[in-house]
């Protein structure tokens, strides 16, 4: 209806409305002209002997409703509303959103007057007469209590209270319409500091949308029709919980009035499945972001959205280890509630609603296979059986991953995916929170290239052998007292230089994962809390994108608690006790290094799975580590065998001098040969405060 209005047809047969479509804009429009004349019956009351300019906005849309109902507006108010109510009665089950507005409550006052807070919205030219008439270019509440109650508004406005009302019981009236528009989110105060009568309203632009039909287009809110929705058959459920979510529709439909928790790890079909129930209700579905919790203004709207669009309203609500949330209450809205959070936190409802939980765990191979086979259903049953095998997704991240996965094989001329594709997918898609709080470590080369005693070789392998089948060791456990989740958690403890770091490395790389250290200066925070924030959401990122989570340097956080002498050693427990719990309910693989594994807290130690010892290389070590790292290099055998067996030092302190050997050839424009090799050893033990134990002086073959 914006700018000139529409002149009206001749009533069809008696029916002033029967050329308006049936639909929201149709029904939108007839209850806007009905306010319109409203405000004209306000406007021409006797007492103010007012009259409508011809030419003015009220002019143009009086000439249009004296044209359908053959008598002007002011003496039309009563019968309008009449004729809409029998239009509406024709409407059948077409979603008309004034009509469930006034079906949750609101009263015929309340919508007129909420349809002329907005009619600037609609004709600016109603800017301009409202700035006339109030000082304002939106509608203050003294300008409407003026039309208000000085006007017979017709017995739909009253409620039936017949003619004989008085004025100050229908001003009252009047504010208890706009206090409840304002309460109901229909309507915000613009100018709040300043006195009642002159506060400036204003109709939210999503709550304007949805009254004309239109889905809301704000940044804290989407909206998915009802059309675009997952059928609940198709869903794919964990076992444990498929039967329950199957009847969950069914509940709603006994108990409307309640909130459906769904828990679980993100990407893990939760706004999935509020979304299948939702449309096995017959909705559409509207999901905030959990920032509407903070907005005073914006979670009535939601209540009011959801009426409007007939959509199951859903926040996700993000909470903290120990962390519990309050929601208020939903005005309006009187069916389901859908809250997705994570498996921490406390959640519970203001109001007294009923509250029905429902927490799904990861998939299991089984979900993930049916996961796969939605998503790429071109695969073979073979390369399939390969990507269930190769990563704990969750199933929301297989079907996001699936198609860019996809797409990267086919730039490499391939059909068939392969683990890598879904790695470096899942990876370009999600990584993002985690790389905030951790640094991405190339995971490439194998444990071949590690030199260590046999005994801590048999003990990688085991580490190996026990991440591939972390899950169905989980499955064998079930129902034990040793029963737990699938999560694998690895202490590399040794002194410096021992090959820990390299170790975390080349298992990750063995495993075909991703690595991810974690960054301390990004995680560790003075503010109380926020460690712990930060440390909770790499873990739940490590274990919801299936990757190796590395603690370098772990005694830093996992000490030893102490006595509380302090608010500092107080806080200090609190962090390694949070720590403490955490790990243990880590459902992915985490490998945590030390060198001061005495400082390490024992019960963290009793939470490891495996712990392996990194012992400095004996001779026959380093000098299998000097020829791993002196591949065709023209050096002496028995010079090198001198420094392997004089020469006690680390594995890192040996990659060291090799690297300034190099650096030093490279200086001197020869191939690598002893000398360098001599004189980078030298400068190791200077660095170290030692003595070279190495005889005489380098020649040129690096002997004495």
């Amino acid at each position: 209806m914006t700018g000139q209005p529409h002149l009206a047809l001749a009533s069809v047969r008696g029916q002033p409305f029967a050329d308006i479509p049936v639909s929201a804009a149709g029904h939108f429009r007839l209850a806007l002209l009905g306010a319109i004349g409203r405000i004209i019956a306000g406007c021409t009351d006797a007492e103010t002997d007012s009259a409508i300019p011809e030419q003015s906005v009220l002019g143009d849309y009086a000439r249009e409703i004296e044209g359908r109902m053959r008598q002007p507006p002011a003496a039309a108010a009563r019968r309008w509303h009449r004729e809409l109510d029998a239009w509406e009665r024709d409407a059948g089950g077409v979603l008309l959103p004034l009509r469930a507005l006034r079906d949750a409550g609101l009263s015929p006052m309340q919508r007129n007057l909420l349809l002329t807070i907005g009619l600037a919205e609609e004709d600016p030219r109603f800017a301009d007469l409202f700035a006339q008439l109030g000082g304002e270019r939106w509608p203050t509440a003294g300008l409407l209590l003026a039309w208000w109650r000085s006007a017979d508004g017709g017995d739909e406005e009253r409620g039936g209270e017949g003619d004989g009302e008085r004025d100050g019981d229908r001003a009252e009236e009047v504010r208890r319409g706009l206090a409840g528009l304002i309460r109901l989110g229909l309507a915000q105060v613009l100018n709040p500091l300043a006195a009642r009568s002159e506060w400036a309203l204003r109709v939210p632009a999503p709550v304007w949308d949805s009254l004309r039909g239109e889905p809301p287009a704000v940044a804290w809110l989407r909206h998915v029709p009802q059309a675009d929705l997952l059928p609940l058959e198709h869903y794919v459920a964990h076992p444990s919980v498929a039967e329950l979510c199957r009847r969950l529709p069914d509940l709603c439909a006994v108990e409307p009035s309640q909130t459906l928790i769904v828990r679980g790890p993100r990407h893990n079909g939760r706004k999935t499945l509020l979304g299948g129930i939702a449309r096995a209700l017959g909705r559409d579905m509207l999901v905030a972001d959990g920032g509407i919790l903070a907005d005073e203004a914006a979670w009535p709207q939601l209540g009011a959205l959801a009426v409007t669009l007939n959509a199951l309203p859903v926040v996700e609500v993000v909470l903290l280890p120990g962390e519990n949330r309050t929601l208020p209450s939903l005005a309006l809205s009187a069916g389901p509630l859908g809250v997705v959070s994570g498996p921490r936190g406390g959640l519970q409802m203001s109001d007294g609603r009923p509250v029905v939980t429902v927490s799904l765990p990861m998939p299991d191979a089984d979900s993930r296979r049916a996961h796969w086979r939605a998503a790429a259903p071109a695969q073979p049953p073979a390369v399939v059986d390969a990507l269930v095998t190769s990563a704990q997704l969750p199933g929301g991240l297989i079907r996001r991953t699936a198609s860019s996965a996809l797409l990267r094989a086919r730039l490499e001329g391939r059909s068939a995916l392969t683990p890598t594709d879904v790695r470096i997918a899942c990876r370009n898609l999600c990584s993002a929170r985690l790389e905030r709080l951790a640094r991405r470590i190339e995971p490439r080369g194998s444990l071949d290239d590690l030199v260590v005693d046999a005994t801590t070789r048999a003990e990688l392998e085991a580490l190996g052998a026990r991440c591939r089948h972390r899950e169905a060791l989980a499955a064998l456990l079930s129902g034990t007292h040793e029963s737990g989740g699938t999560g694998v958690r690895a202490l590399f403890a040794g002194a410096s230089g021992t090959g820990k770091t390299l170790a975390a490395r080349l298992v990750a790389a063995s495993l075909e994962k991703d690595l991810f250290r974690i960054d301390l200066s990004t995680t560790v925070n003075k503010y109380l809390g926020e460690t712990e924030k930060n440390l909770d959401e790499a873990f739940a990122a490590a274990e919801e994108l299936d990757i190796v989570l590395l603690l370098d340097e772990g005694d830093a956080l996992l000490t030893g608690r102490t006595d509380v002498g302090s608010a500092n050693d107080r806080y200090a427990n609190l962090e390694t006790n949070f720590l403490l719990q955490r790990i243990e309910s880590f459902d992915g693989i985490l490998l945590v290094t030390t060198n001061a594994a005495d400082r390490i807290d024992a019960a963290f130690s009793r939470r490891m799975d495996v712990v392996i010892h990194f012992r400095p290389p004996d001779e026959y070590r380093r000098y299998e580590i000097l020829k791993l790292h002196l591949p065709g290099a023209a050096i002496d055998e028995p010079f090198l065998q001198e420094v392997a067996c004089r020469c006690a030092l680390t594995g890192g302190q040996l990659r060291n001098v090799v690297q300034h050997a190099q650096l030093l050839a490279l200086q001197d424009g020869r191939p690598l040969a002893g000398q360098h090799l001599r004189r980078s050893l030298e400068r190791e033990y200077r660095k170290t405060g030692g003595h070279c134990p190495l005889k005489g002086s380098a020649g040129a073959d690096g002997r004495p």
